[in-house]
């Protein structure tokens, strides 16, 4: 059976735009990916990140890195890198930020130059790297430094994930070309595996220690209902002995181990408690292998006071066992102490099992680093284990953009708690002025695209926006879409929009046509969704959603037109954007699927159509609610809650005003 003429003329024009479409999309992916390589980029541009040479040409590297040379002998002035080159490459907001960068023989940063970047919000802001003075603050830099936004540099306002690819992409490609041409500077000189890892052990604190297993603890009831506290701590290595007990106590312990034995690694043992009963080194024991071994008198020295290192303040007093030579210490082994009523008899004991961890082990070893502690500095091997990333986080958290977001957060919390109407308009004024136009950390469709492009360690290293993802994810869980309700600032827009403008231009579409443009905004979100997996360095989400556009004041004349789209239809449909266009919303929404605590529906409901009409979503259709278009507004819950409107009166008075309510069908 054909087709008719004109269905195959339709089915063809078809074929043609989507064909046509595909085409501009791999145009424009061919132009993101494409990328430079150093040997592109002329002297003119090597000169400005490296103003002391007055000629260049490639070094003799294993790297492809060129060489910079000043005066009549053509000494070497420094280095020109491309950070494309230089693998890899610390990830921006959307992909990486290429960079010529200069460096001295002294292992100074001489200039930057951005050459190319398609981070999405460079479409929304235009060139806001350059805009903000960020790149200058790096020249005169020496590479030993942190390069720690925030506290080393200042950041970009409102883009803490470009600044950190920026600054670690500068030091992380800088210090490999140290590591092979600059001998001699004080940062290769200082790195070294020893010096890299007891940099990390610096940062930790002795109850880090405990999370890492350094440290163990082992409490020893005795008979009397006091208490022994021990805490057990490998410290056979030099430094490592020094950072936990100071290097005074370390020396005199160490001197003494070797004056009486030969062979041995030293396990520190800090003694507390309320215990009645002495401490007794022949009271201790180490088991390997099921091979039992009392610990000898002589292998057991006196620390100090614990006054100084990492144990300082934690103990009362600290000692060391010397352990035998024949215990293998990168195997786990038993430490036990006796509490038996006969000393040494070992016939009553209390016990703990002990393992050295990776990185100390490989100090006391002189093996090589694990993986995930063999490059760059401490704050680097901090983001490598679960508890450095929270230490970090911690530590490098801007405490007034925390602090503010807390509140707001707690504002939310109460708002929704409460379904106080007047605090939840405080609310959203809060959410739309501070996330919308000072701070700008709200949530975007770009998160969900970017953790597929990079994973969700994106967001290990900003507090703040770590926050507000586990503070949207728990309430959909269990709540349904309160971010869209109360932490959106572009919703809240809408609602303002609704509000204040005459309510006759607010319209309901015809439910047939509402019902199938809602799957709209799913579909642009498996659309975004699959372009970051294809694409990785294509941005597209900014012509879906018009957050940046007004709160970043995007320079984009396009991104304006979609923009105005968007905020007139949420003149005449409330929360327009939400109900048909949203990819953010639509993914909370299959989230808020599975969400448990959901609004109750009544038997009024079923005649009742106030809160089907007042819904800014439509989400309401006779006594059925469809939870996945929800956002949780509360109206109707509240009207429920407080017995407001037409819930104050009974299922029988409601019945009675329907003219024909058999007709109405009751499921």
């Amino acid at each position: 059976m054909s087709l008719p003429a004109a269905s195959r003329s339709r089915g063809k024009r078809k074929r043609s735009a989507l064909a046509a479409v595909f085409s501009m999309l791999l145009v424009l992916a061919a132009g993101a990916q494409a990328q430079d390589s150093i040997a592109d980029i002329d002297h003119e541009m090597m000169r400005l990140v490296l103003p002391a040479a007055d000629s260049f040409a490639p070094a003799r590297s294993s790297m492809p890195i060129y060489a910079g040379f000043s005066g009549p002998e053509a000494e070497v002035a420094g280095y020109v890198f491309f950070t494309p080159d230089l693998p890899p490459e610390e990830i921006g907001y959307s992909a990486p930020i290429d960079m010529l960068v200069g460096l001295d023989t002294d292992g100074v940063v001489t200039g930057l130059e951005i050459v190319h970047y398609t981070e999405s919000y460079k479409s929304i802001r235009g060139d806001f790297i350059n805009i903000e003075g960020f790149p200058q603050q790096f020249s005169g830099m020496r590479i030993s430094e942190g390069f720690r936004v925030g506290r080393d540099v200042d950041g970009i306002s409102r883009a803490t994930i470009t600044a950190w690819a920026v600054a670690r992409g500068i030091r992380n490609a800088a210090r490999r070309v140290a590591l092979e041409h600059l001998p001699n500077t004080d940062y290769v000189r200082s790195t070294n595996a020893d010096g890299r890892a007891l940099q990390f052990l610096e940062t930790r604190s002795w109850e880090d220690f405990k999370i890492d297993g350094l440290v163990r603890e082992l409490d020893i009831d005795l008979p009397d209902g006091t208490t022994l506290h021990l805490e057990i701590a490998f410290m056979g290595h030099d430094g490592l002995g020094e950072l936990l007990v100071g290097a005074d106590d370390f020396s005199r312990a160490e001197r003494e181990a070797s004056a009486r034995v030969r062979d041995g690694n030293l396990v520190l043992v800090g003694i507390d408690g309320d215990s009645s009963l002495p401490f007794r080194q022949e009271r201790l024991a180490v088991e390997q292998n099921g091979e039992f071994t009392p610990l000898e008198r002589r292998r057991f020295v006196y620390v100090g006071s614990a006054d100084a290192g990492k144990i300082a303040g934690q103990v009362r007093f600290a000692g060391a066992m010397v352990l035998d030579g024949r215990i293998d210490i990168s195997q786990p082994f038993n430490v036990y102490y006796d509490i038996g009523g006969q000393l040494a008899q070992f016939s009553r004991v209390e016990s703990i099992e002990y393992q050295v961890p990776s990185l100390p082990l490989a100090l006391a070893q002189g093996a090589e680093l694990p993986p995930e502690f063999s490059e760059f500095d401490a704050d680097d091997i901090a983001l490598a284990t679960d508890a450095g990333r929270i230490s970090y986080l911690l530590r490098t958290a801007p405490p007034m953009q925390t602090g503010a977001l807390l509140l707001l957060l707690a504002l939310v919390s109460i708002s929704f708690a409460s379904k106080n109407s007047t605090l939840r308009w405080a609310t959203l004024a809060a959410t739309l002025i501070y996330l919308g136009w000072i701070d700008g950390g709200f949530l975007s469709v770009s998160h969900l695209t970017n953790v597929v492009k990079q994973g969700p360690s994106m967001f290990l290293t900003d507090l703040p926006t770590l926050i507000i993802v586990a503070f949207t994810l728990v309430t959909t869980l269990f709540w349904g879409r309160v971010f869209c309700s109360s932490l959106c600032p572009f919703g809240a827009l809408q609602d303002f929009i609704s509000r204040f403008l005459p309510r006759h231009f607010q319209q309901q579409p015809p439910r047939a046509i509402h019902n199938a443009a809602i799957y709209i905004k799913y579909g642009v979100l498996a659309f975004l969704l699959l372009m970051a997996l294809v694409w990785a360095d294509l941005s597209l989400f900014q012509y879906f959603e018009p957050f940046g556009t007004i709160f970043y004041f995007s320079q984009s004349v396009w991104l304006w037109i979609i923009l105005f789209a968007f905020l007139a239809g949420s003149v005449f449909i409330s929360r327009f954007y939400c109900r048909y266009a949203c990819p953010l919303g639509a993914a909370l929404g299959v989230i808020s699927l599975i969400s448990p605590f959901r609004i109750k529906r009544v038997r009024q409901c079923i005649y009742c159509k106030v809160c089907e009409h007042s819904c800014p979503t439509g989400a309401i259709h006779g006594p059925k609610i469809d939870f996945k278009e929800c956002v949780r507004c509360d109206d109707c819950e509240s009207k429920l809650i407080h017995q407001a409107g037409v819930c104050q009166h009974p299922v029988e008075d409601v019945r009675s005003r329907i003219k024909h309510p058999n007709l109405i069908a009751v499921e």
